[in-house]
């Protein structure tokens, strides 16, 4: 059988996913690694509320249904036990669906939850062994309900889902040995809850496991969206709207950042010399290279245009954005890639401009992007396989005045 297109992460595009290395190594244990995790269980809680709710809901309605039905029907051996159900599960129950509703309290849904089934499931198993020590024990079946209830209508996870319902057997288990339950009728209900805990946890792993595995390859295919098909960077898209994200984050921590061009010196000239294959192959390496420097948080880069890519640095250092080009340059040129139609070298080498524009320096976006273009351009000017290195600030241009000729001259 074929392997599933999503299972491939040694695949260029995804080889630095976190989502397609996760697929590869798979998570038998339900447990992603490292920031996954945190990223998966908000958004299956999310997910999962609306469910939580309408069961919350059908919840409510029974209790309320059945309280009514035994004051109605029921002696005055029913009396405590709706006193319980009105004193105790209905305020529980009530806190627990304020919880899911209210948007600012739902980070503490899966703990309410938690202890709303844990008194449910107490109170249940209370009222079921004593009603069996007086001749009911058909009214140990409700607890079946209680046991299965936590792993497949409340949107747990499996860990927390399966460690509940072997809390409520265990917990019915010692109660009745408490209470003076007989032996036989206590493990005969205690080995039916066991096996419904057991139903419920196995169906509960499988619904996790799905929701894990659409999960990730959500993620990935997201992230195919985002990349360029060629060498896996983030496409112009991204860059343009990541970039302005980034640029009104810097105004806000009043930080600098940088925009470095890298432009492949003769590349047209490279592809109807080696053919389309070795461009492609080219525009690989040297993004290969690019994808090695952003190191650091919120520095990316991504494919431009062509043979023109883009790097955006977060508040960097002044001597580390100045330097950083100069090092692209030479491990571009240390790939050695052949290209005897270049009229700088005897192999493929790149020309940089880079720009740093600083907080409060009067510089719009557009402008640094621009001066770091410019700056690129003058290094095509000069002769190509070089730097130029520009401070925004200290820069009298104005945004949208681009030199076309020079464009049109160098490009």
């Amino acid at each position: 059988m074929d392997e599933h297109p999503l299972h491939k992460p040694a695949n260029q595009h995804l080889e630095y996913s976190a989502s397609a290395a996760q697929l590869k190594a798979g998570f038998a244990a339900l447990r992603f690694e490292g920031p996954l995790e945190k990223d998966f269980r908000e958004a299956y809680l999310q997910e999962n509320l609306p469910r939580g709710r309408l069961s919350g809901m059908i919840a409510l309605v029974l209790l309320l249904g059945v309280t009514c039905l035994s004051f109605l029907l029921g002696g005055d051996g029913d009396l405590a036990i709706n006193r319980t159900r009105l004193g105790v599960l209905l305020p529980i129950l009530l806190a627990a669906l304020v919880v899911a509703y209210h948007p600012a309290l739902q980070r503490f849904y899966i703990t309410t939850a938690t202890v709303a089934i844990c008194v449910f499931g107490f109170v249940a198993s209370y009222n079921g062994i004593q009603a069996a020590l007086e001749g009911k024990s058909y009214l140990i079946a409700g607890l079946v309900l209680i046991v299965i209830y936590p792993c497949l209508f409340l949107g747990m996870l499996f860990d927390r889902a399966a460690a509940l319902a072997v809390m409520l057997v265990a917990g019915f288990l010692g109660m009745g040995l408490f209470m003076g339950l007989d032996p036989n009728t206590l493990f005969y209900c205690a080995a039916i809850l066991a096996a419904a805990a057991t139903m419920g946890a196995h169906a509960c792993y499988n619904l996790e496991h799905a929701h894990r595995l659409n999960f990730l390859e959500t993620r990935m295919l997201n992230e195919l969206a985002e990349r360029d098909g060629l060498t896996g960077l983030y496409n112009r898209r991204i860059f343009d709207d990541y970039v302005q994200r980034l640029w009104r984050q810097a105004s806000r921590e009043e930080v600098a950042i940088a925009v470095i061009f890298v432009d492949i010196d003769f590349f047209k000239l490279y592809n109807d010399l080696y053919g389309h294959q070795a461009g492609d192959d080219c525009l690989k390496r040297v993004a290969s290279c690019l994808l090695r420097m952003a190191k650091r948080p919120f520095d990316f880069c991504a494919r431009y245009g062509g043979e023109e890519f883009v790097m955006v640095l977060y508040g960097p250092p002044r001597d580390y954005a100045e330097s950083l080009p100069e090092k692209i340059r030479r491990d571009v040129a240390a790939l050695e890639i052949a290209h005897s139609g270049s009229e700088v070298a005897n192999n493929v080498t790149v020309s940089i401009g880079a720009a740093t524009a600083p907080p409060g320096g009067g510089r719009s976006l557009a402008g640094a992007i621009q001066i770091a273009d410019e700056a690129l351009y003058e290094a095509k000017a000069k002769g190509r396989n070089r730097v130029v290195f520009r401070d925004a600030a200290q820069v009298d241009a104005q945004t949208g005045n681009f030199r076309i000729a020079d464009r049109k001259r160098y490009g």
